[in-house]
């Protein structure tokens, strides 16, 4: 620590921190317009400038300036006083003064400055600038008018999002921030910039005009799309919420959002939400009572006992999944399951044979903390944003290598010095073993590595893996193999990530224990900055395992829509799931449900699974409840309702314990007295609560005892004149729910095929054309994305979308082999 002296008060502080950092740490407040703690130094807008006494009092900015021992700093001697009121005068000279109409008024540094320093006249003069304001994005307006240069917008682009749509144009007095060839913004739409802006120079066009800040009341709570667990605060005003509000200091991720959390919260008071109970009556879904509908779902799921069974989404919390076990268990049966059976497979199957827990033994914060990151699949940038801006600082702040595995390019191919190895579809799994290999037979293993158990039987295992035989079947050199592991094996520290969920079907327990070989093999466990992260799909997907909310001893997803098909079950319970859409092989699931003697489903939206049910529970949003979410590396966190339930809707707590009571049952009174028990019974989370967990929650302890699995290959016959379709995640969406979000669906509303320029060009294919995409399953109409980071032979489509829904031709293999015509 380093001793200094701060308008005469005695501090200390870090010796890597500037002036400003000092100040700020000791509770004294410096005025900054150009600054963000995420953000490297800038100096750009001269409002932070103080006085030095070894300097010979000159006025230097605090933002830049590195702290030393001994020094004397004076924040607001007369002449400082008088310096920033120049500079203040100086920003003014072209800034419109429209504060009336302006959407930051409230929220405006500039002008609470002005306020504060009490500028109210300019002895400068010059004309107001005049730039043409796009208004043609439908998330971000642009006033570069307002613009006080401060370059937060282009440097967050830059820095973190790692897109750098906007930057500095021009020289002197014409500056200005724009995009390239004065282009229309065309980016990731994070809205990054828009939340560091400290004035009105960029807008989130969905809030524009709603509300004042002053008017709003901020709501903190936890993002309930991806498993990421950002920190969100909701601005809320009359019951509504009607924007997110940004916090530096918040989370993690220190307020950093994806398109999806910031602009993607209106389905929380969609119009097209649902508001009371509906009853099927000669055929209709009617109007009813919850009382008359309670009675009915009691009276079917008591006569059914063991053979009615339940689906859930994993964005419910765990206080719910936990009384939804319950419920089950109350009429005798134990058919439940999350995310289709499969897609928490790593988790439930592949890390508990391997590592002996159902969890991932590392966290996020890992990311920045490592030498080596060994991505699987680009697609981890898309289904975890918020973590991809973590590889995008460890890559360009702290100079960690990464080194892709993909069966297609991605953003994060276009960091600097990223290693991007193209596999053929579906043959990762044989890749990671051939990295084992190399391992192995180099002796890069760790010491300890042998008196693991499964050893010998993995070495065996492992001879048919050779990096010759591999790359003969997976499209690379036997070169690239051999040096993807050396990197890995000779890190000091090295961590793996790879996303999991419905849209990747051949991401299962297989994949899962073959990474999980590699960092037993190099002793990569149980060390900051190593580890295996799997990174679900949903918000609570790793809490929905933690709860137990899966096959065990009953039937799982899979076979639970078997037995609607076949009659073994009689009734079926869904809970935030919409199978119909998110399902693979959507003919099969739709005929199963339309089979099923008695449907109940439990959601915020009449989706198509719900208007297939003879019961349609109006179900709560996230932010209508109080529970906890588990984020994928076991961080849990507390959220509490920040508005009133809409209608009569109610929380998925409520509806299953109102079930439970109606069957004779008991149910917990709260979702407090139920996080009680679930931190008693729930290995890892003894001692939490929700006093404990306070704002930034708390991770539950993550014990491993590894054991070496053989994981099974998977063996892809192509078929002659077809191209191999790949399903996932787009960057904009989170599962189905994001549809209901207009952010996402401005920037992304409908579903569409990727495919390389070599491709489209042999089928003379042009961008947005109209195509047919025809599977064993049958054919999707879909607009053509022609890309360059796609191989040639290979598709892409998102899975997000209803009324384009790839499902339609999917039956869950982990490469669907189709055909394109026009």
């Amino acid at each position: 620590m380093v001793n200094l002296t701060i308008d005469d008060k005695q501090v200390t502080a870090p010796k890597n921190a500037t002036i400003y950092d000092a100040a700020k740490l000791n509770g004294i407040k410096i005025p900054i317009l150009c600054h963000d703690s995420k953000l490297k130094p800038f100096g750009a807008c001269r409002m932070c400038l103080v006085e030095v006494e070894q300097m010979k009092g000159r006025q230097i900015p605090a933002c830049t300036t590195p702290i030393t021992e001994g020094m004397i700093i004076r924040t607001a001697t007369p002449d400082i006083i008088k310096a920033r009121k120049m500079v203040l005068e100086l920003l003014l000279l072209n800034h419109p003064i429209d504060c009336p109409v302006c959407d930051k008024a409230g929220d405006c540094d500039l002008q609470n400055l002005t306020y504060e320093y009490e500028v109210n006249a300019n002895r400068f003069a010059d004309a107001k600038f005049n730039h043409v304001i796009d208004y043609n994005n439908p998330l971000i307006e642009r006033d570069m008018n307002r613009c006080v240069l401060c370059g937060k917008c282009a440097r967050i682009c830059d820095e973190i999002v790692s897109f750098g749509a906007l930057t500095f144009m021009d020289r002197g007095i014409e500056t200005k921030i724009a995009c390239e060839f004065e282009a229309p913004l065309n980016c990731e739409f994070c809205g990054s910039c828009v939340s560091v802006c400290p004035v009105g120079s960029l807008l989130a066009r969905p809030f524009k005009f709603k509300a004042r800040f002053w008017a709003l009341t901020n709501q903190k709570t936890v993002c309930s799309y991806c498993g990421t667990g950002c920190n969100l605060t909701l601005g809320v005003k009359d019951n509504k919420v009607l924007t997110t509000v940004y916090d530096e200091n918040q989370g993690f991720h220190k307020g950093q959002l994806c398109c999806r959390g910031r602009f993607g919260y209106q389905f929380i008071n969609s119009e097209r939400r649902l508001t009371t109970p509906l009853v099927r009556k000669n055929g209709t879904l009617v109007e009813t009572t919850w009382d008359e509908a309670i009675e009915v779902i009691a009276a079917k799921m008591k006569t059914a006992g063991a053979s009615t069974a339940a689906l859930a989404t994993p964005r419910i919390t765990n206080e719910e999944l936990i009384l939804f076990k319950e419920l089950m268990e109350t009429v005798g049966s134990n058919n439940y399951d999350h995310s289709a059976g499969y897609a928490h497979a790593a988790l439930t199957k592949g890390f508990v044979q391997s590592l002996g827990v159902a969890a991932s033994p590392a966290s996020i914060l890992d990311v920045q903390k490592t030498d080596l990151l060994l991505v699987i699949k680009t697609d981890t940038y898309e289904t975890h944003p918020v973590v991809g801006f973590e590889i995008n600082m460890a890559v360009k702040n702290k100079e960690v290598k990464l080194n892709i595995l993909s069966d297609k390019r991605g953003k994060l191919s276009k960091l600097p010095n990223a290693k991007t190895l193209i596999h053929v579809p579906g043959t990762e799994i044989a890749v990671i073993n051939a990295l084992a290999k190399v391992i192995v037979d180099e002796k890069l293993a760790d010491g300890t590595a042998a008196s693991v158990p499964g050893f010998a039987e993995l070495e065996k295992a492992l001879a048919a893996f050779t990096p010759d035989a591999v790359a003969a079947q997976c499209g690379l050199t036997a070169a690239d193999i051999k040096q993807l592991a050396t990197d890995y094996a000779k890190a000091e520290k090295a961590l793996i990530l790879f996303p999991v969920g419905l849209p990747y079907p051949g991401h299962n327990e297989d994949l899962a224990s073959a990474l999980a070989n590699l960092a037993i093999l190099t002793g990569k466990l149980g060390k900051e900055g190593c580890g295996v992260l799997c990174m679900a799909e949903k918000n609570n997907s790793q809490g929905a395992v933690d709860m137990g909310f899966y096959s065990t001893a009953g039937m799982d997803a899979g076979k639970i829509i078997d037995g609607c098909a076949s009659g073994s079950v009689k009734t079926l319970f869904i809970a935030g799931e919409n199978p119909v859409v998110s399902y693979p092989d959507h003919t099969k699931i739709a005929a199963a449900l339309d089979k099923v003697d008695f449907l109940v489903v439990a959601d915020l939206f009449m989706t198509e699974t719900a208007a297939m049910a003879d019961v349609v529970l109006p179900a709560c949003s996230f932010a209508e409840k109080e529970g906890t979410f588990t984020s994928v590396d076991r961080r849990v966190q507390h959220i509490k309702p920040a508005i009133r339930k809409i209608g009569q809707c109610r929380s998925d707590f409520e509806i299953f314990g109102a079930l439970i009571t109606k069957l004779g049952g008991k149910p917990s009174a709260t979702p407090a007295k139920t996080f009680e028990a679930i931190s008693s019974s729930v290995a890892g989370y003894a001692g939490m609560s929700y006093a404990s967990l306070g704002e930034t929650g708390a991770y539950a302890a993550v014990s491993v005892k590894p054991s070496f699995v053989v994981p099974k290959t998977m063996s892809l016959a192509s078929e002659s004149g077809k191209l191999a379709l790949v399903t996932g995640s787009a960057l904009y969406h989170s599962g189905t729910m994001s549809q209901y979000g207009e952010g996402p669906m401005y920037v992304c509303p409908e579903g569409y095929v990727e495919l390389s320029r070599n491709d489209a060009s042999k089928m003379k294919i042009a961008e947005n054309d109209l195509v047919i995409v025809t599977s064993s399953k049958g054919s999707i109409k879909l607009k053509a994305k022609i890309s360059m980071r796609m191989p040639q032979g290979v598709l892409f489509a998102p899975y997000h979308f209803s009324e384009t829904s790839i499902n339609r031709i999917c039956s869950g293999a982990p490469v669907t082999w189709v055909s394109l015509s026009k």
